[in-house]
């Protein structure tokens, strides 16, 4: 009581609690169903089972005098971040879609100032190893994509 007058209860009230009840019933819904939409997740990232061999999707440079520089991600603008997942699926998409995602790796490249004359999208196996105590990973990189071979242009 504060002057005589009672003041109201510091509970929430039924429509808060049916609320947070309601959000925390989707979110582990979300998470059991595996399925990803945002911004409820099926939290992969943590809980997938990693393996001793993984595959991923690199972007090569080549400039005019035909030294290879591998594309790093994170040294982009972020408009250009995330190639990976066009790149994976570049061997089963149409020639003019692996043409435009050439370009769009090629505008990323020269965003940071490369000289760009071809770009190569590269499929990289890689094994991790125990040998005599150490890990040790083992890279097998195959050209999944030469850009110029596919008729791009620069």
């Amino acid at each position: 009581m504060l002057g005589g007058a009672r003041l109201e209860s510091d509970e929430p009230g039924r429509a808060q609690r049916t609320f947070v009840v309601s959000f925390l019933a989707v979110i582990v819904i979300v998470a059991f169903a595996g399925f990803e939409a945002w911004p409820f997740t099926a939290f992969r990232l943590f809980s997938a089972a990693r393996g001793t061999e993984r595959t991923s999707y690199e972007a090569v440079t080549v400039d005019a005098h035909g030294v290879e520089t591998p594309l790093r991600q994170e040294s982009l603008a972020f408009g250009y971040r995330l190639a990976e997942w066009p790149m994976a699926e570049l061997a089963d998409d149409s020639q003019a879609t692996r043409i435009a995602v050439c370009d769009g790796l090629a505008d990323g490249a020269r965003s940071v100032e490369r000289d760009v004359a071809n770009v190569l999208v590269l499929k990289v196996r890689e094994r991790l190893r125990r040998v005599d105590g150490a890990w040790q990973i083992e890279r097998a990189p195959a050209v999944l994509v030469d850009c110029r071979a596919e008729g791009w242009q620069p």
